[in-house]
């Protein structure tokens, strides 16, 4: 032996983070997938979905990803067009929520528009950015609900269908 240490006479999984310095020069390309997006996909729609309820209801707006690794992130940007609230009602406005499968996971619109006025109200975008922890690796749906503040008048998302929403998930590795 001459005093070298190359990765023949290390074994696997020996040295663990706590044994690196801090100011060691580790090449980029030798971290896995840390912090690198690993795919994206889009969900889009421009259908009309109207609600005159205080139950949530689909969007229509829904994209699935499914993640490499358990330990990967989901940054999540959502973008809702064509919110309209109709006239009728004192009370009306819209609530949107982020769902992951069947888990409500925020909260990004909590009485938008409300005005204590029976006015037609159109609100031009509703958005949204959220990171997420999903801790899977199997296919992985999110999507959006609306509801209306008050059981009156009705809400509308993608109104008249002149306005395509979209949600974006992208995989960062972690």
């Amino acid at each position: 032996p001459d005093g070298t240490v190359d990765s023949g006479t290390i074994a696997t999984g020996t040295i663990v983070n706590a044994d690196i310095n801090a100011s060691a020069a580790i090449a980029g390309t030798k971290l896995a997938n840390t912090g690198k997006v690993l795919q994206v996909v889009q969900g889009t729609t421009s259908t009309e979905v109207i609600n005159a309820t205080t139950t949530l209801a689909d969007t229509g707006l829904t994209a699935t990803i499914t993640p490499t690794s358990t330990t990967s992130k989901i940054l999540v940007i959502v973008n809702h067009t064509g919110n309209r609230i109709t006239n009728g009602d004192l009370s009306n406005s819209i609530t949107l929520i982020l769902v992951r499968g069947a888990t409500s996971v925020s909260t990004f619109a909590k009485y938008a528009g409300f005005t204590a006025t029976t006015l037609n109200l159109y609100i031009a975008s509703l958005s949204t950015t959220y990171l997420d922890s999903p801790a899977t690796t199997t296919a992985t749906t999110y999507k959006t609900q609306f509801a209306n503040g008050a059981a009156a008048s009705a809400v509308h998302v993608q109104s008249n269908s002149a306005n395509t929403s979209t949600i974006t998930l992208m995989e960062i590795g972690v």
